[in-house]
């Protein structure tokens, strides 16, 4: 990809962006936490001018411990790829907790996939063993915990957040508002998870390990989640074949008949359940919302 067309995909999608509005809370599933609009504080490079969204998402979260200050930042990183990070705030911690490559997830020339692989990365000093150990279970029950949200989660743990067409400056899968909740939902939930960024969010369980824990030599730490290595299985649904699927039922669902203009999220949906005998191919594909998959997995369920 040129660098020119790589700059004017992050300024086409930072235009788009920043025109979402949070309704004065972050959704968690039905979960609400309230927010004010602006921070205080210097967070990463919000004050240097670089950032396309010109700090148009920056928000203040009250926590009992404190105002967690978060900073939405889009920029061309060392590496010359535009991404979109989060960076996160309490008191005089701050850290980067979530980010999304917008230059090397265009598929063909044509769309961009809005897509992270969820990891941790944290190191215990005398204890890798644990460490690593410790960095698969939290990934296994954050990814989890999003599927639980309604997130869109591959058995391999990549999160897919939307689907870009820099063509038509609009996301084909989602709103910008729900990518922008969205977004904000996930980075502060994996801080959270990390537990190296100064705030833990009080309803839910830390996960934070003790120092006796970290003191422990490696054979007497107790045996966690195997590290979950990439699957290559006939379940998981290529990206590409996603948006030929989206593109085929004019990116609405096929049971209500909604799309991104009724406020509706999209997902590629097995017709008969792969557990069920049903294979990953165009014909048994189709497109749902949230809302209408959730109901075809309940029924099944049931």
């Amino acid at each position: 990809m040129f660098p020119l067309e790589s700059h004017t995909d992050a300024t086409g999608f930072a235009q788009l962006l920043m025109k979402a509005k949070l309704s004065g809370h972050l959704r968690f599933g039905k979960f609400l936490l309230p927010c004010v609009k602006g921070v205080n504080d210097s967070i990463q490079y919000n004050q240097q001018g670089i950032d396309l969204l010109a700090n148009e998402h920056e928000y203040s979260f009250p926590l009992l411990e404190g105002n967690l200050q978060v900073s939405l930042q889009l920029y061309l990183n060392s590496a010359g790829h535009y991404r979109l990070f989060c960076y996160t705030r309490m008191g005089n911690t701050q850290g980067m907790v979530f980010s999304l490559n917008l230059t090397t997830e265009k598929e063909s020339g044509s769309v961009i996939y809005l897509t992270q692989k969820i990891r941790f990365a944290e190191q215990y000093q005398g204890n890798p063993s644990l460490a690593q150990a410790h960095r698969r279970q939290k990934q296994a029950v954050f990814c989890q915990h999003l599927r639980r949200l309604g997130y869109d989660v591959t058995e391999n743990n990549d999160l897919l957040l939307g689907i870009y067409d820099p063509a038509r400056k609009k996301l084909v899968n989602t709103t910008a508002q729900d990518l922008l909740n969205d977004f904000l939902v996930v980075s502060v939930l994996k801080g959270h998870y990390q537990g190296n960024k100064g705030y833990q969010l009080e309803i839910l369980p830390s996960f934070l390990l003790s120092e006796d824990a970290i003191a422990k030599p490696d054979d007497a730490v107790m045996s966690l989640p195997p590290r979950i290595v990439a699957n290559k299985s006939k379940r998981a649904i290529p990206l590409s074949m996603r948006y030929r699927v989206l593109k085929a039922h004019d990116f609405k669902c096929v049971a209500c008949g909604n799309g991104p203009a009724e406020g509706a999220k999209l997902q590629i949906d097995h017709k008969v359940p792969y557990s069920l005998g049903g294979l990953t191919e165009l014909r048994n594909l189709q497109t749902l919302c949230a809302d209408c998959n959730l109901s075809k997995s309940n029924k099944f369920c049931d």
